[in-house]
């Protein structure tokens, strides 16, 4: 087997991306994790929780756990199993023919960089922002793109919710377990969430709209 040519290779290292490293490491499958690029977004090593602050709802921390420090436990343990990280992005796959072709880097060339007998793509998630230029400043501090995440960090303060589907109204609504008041803005004038949360939100006592 050439170097670059791999049992097992990850793309991505959120939770779900090195728990599979985890335990192909400890199948002795030698997986490389590619684990992408620093950035001040969600978009990085580690994923989403490289942007949270206190992690309360994972289990086996019962007094919480900052999310880079989980992601860095995680990370560690991946390692100490044997598996290797690459922290690059991938700019191509080529899924047609076993072993599975994976280019970092430039992706017009002939050859892959890596070949693969078994790829786990776990890229994640990744939240819509407004595109402002204090959102990266922000970011876990007053600013959240997770009501269940981060919404007890908010009890008996004012919080706005950006948007006007059924993600936004679904999110106003837990919030106002914790808000004093809730208030949704939206870029229009009419909401495009369905009707039953439409009319949830409407009635709800604790969520106002800003409209337009």
């Amino acid at each position: 087997m050439s170097e670059d040519t791999r049992e097992l290779v990850i793309i991505g290292s959120g939770p779900a991306g090195l728990t599979a490293a985890i335990y192909g490491a400890r199948a002795d499958l030698r997986p490389l994790v590619i684990e992408g690029e620093p950035s001040s977004t969600s978009d990085q090593p580690g994923g989403q929780l490289m942007i949270t602050t206190d992690v309360e709802n994972y289990p086996g921390f019962p007094g919480g756990v900052m999310g880079p420090q989980l992601m860095a436990d995680m990370r560690a343990q991946a390692e100490r199993f044997g598996a290797d990280l690459l922290t690059r992005k991938v700019s191509r796959v080529n899924l047609s023919n076993n072993p599975f072709g994976i280019w970092v880097g430039v992706p017009d060339t002939d050859e892959p960089t890596y070949t693969a007998d078994a790829l786990i793509i776990s890229t994640g998630a990744r939240s819509l922002m407004l595109g402002l230029e204090a959102e990266e400043r922000l970011i876990g501090h007053g600013l959240s793109t997770c009501a269940t995440c981060d919404g007890f960090f908010f009890r008996d303060q004012e919080i706005a919710v950006v948007g006007g589907g059924d993600s936004a109204l679904e999110e106003a609504a837990f919030l106002t377990k914790f808000a004093s008041k809730v208030t949704v803005i939206h870029r229009r004038d009419q909401l495009r969430a369905s009707k039953i949360m439409q009319q949830r939100a409407f009635t709800n006592p604790k969520i106002e709209f800003a409209w337009n």
